[in-house]
């Protein structure tokens, strides 16, 4: 207990003028929330490739092995194969296909690693279409690492850390710098949120509007009725 009330007092030294509050887990895989969008049973396997509920993609290192971005989707918080160890600028997503979610909350950690490879310029975003892009977080401390120990999940959390987005199908981790030395390393991330209807199917179908339309025109006879 103090040690988590440590860790969450350290964070919010570090994000001391900004109005994010960042929740602090703990550290290691068990720290990590689990179940998230990504592979909601908790049965993937990342060198595999199975069990996922999502497509990933990135800018570099498009696989598992050898520290390869898809490692932040294991469900593991580690060194090697748990982590993503690339150049310091790049880009990882998940994409969902037809479904669309509201982003309510996610999960970032640290790696193994010196601090100076963590990121100091980082983005959440999500899109519906993998061109358009709309940034949901922003974390931007030049020289500060949002993480005050290694292996450590940090989780934020809609309306507290970042304003609640619209619905996408597409949820994409950016890098834009690091502390120090010129690599970038991530640990994990987990995606959690609400599935919502694309806006197409939020139309009433044609059925639904005829009901709609009949009942309209009963209301207006029986007013003109109670008129007469």
């Amino acid at each position: 207990m103090k040690k988590f009330a440590f860790l969450l007092l350290t964070a919010a030294a570090l994000m001391a003028g900004s109005a994010q509050a960042v929740t602090v887990r703990g550290t290691g895989t068990e720290s990590l929330v689990g179940h998230d969008l990504t592979d909601p049973e908790n049965d993937a396997h990342g060198n595999d490739y199975t069990n996922y509920n999502a497509v990933f993609r990135s800018s570099i290192e498009p696989y598992y092995d050898g520290e390869g971005a898809f490692n932040v989707f294991d469900n593991f918080v580690g060194g090697g194969n748990d982590k993503w160890c690339c150049d310091a600028n790049g880009w990882v997503e998940a994409d969902f296909g037809d479904k669309r979610y509201q982003l309510t909350s996610f999960t970032a950690s640290s790696a193994n690693d010196a601090p100076e490879r963590d990121s100091d310029k980082w983005q959440i975003l999500g899109s519906n279409d993998g061109l358009h892009y709309t940034v949901i977080f922003s974390y931007d401390r030049d020289g500060v690492s949002p993480w005050a120990m290694r292996y450590q999940v940090n989780e934020y959390t809609a309306r507290v850390d970042y304003a609640l987005p619209a619905a996408y199908s597409i949820f994409r981790y950016q890098t834009f710098s690091t502390i120090g030395d010129g690599l970038h390393q991530l640990g994990e991330l987990e995606f959690f949120g609400k599935e919502l209807a694309e806006e197409t199917n939020d139309v009433p179908e044609p059925g639904s509007l005829a009901l709609l339309g009949l009942g309209l025109l009963a209301g207006a006879g029986m007013a003109r009725r109670k008129r007469a």
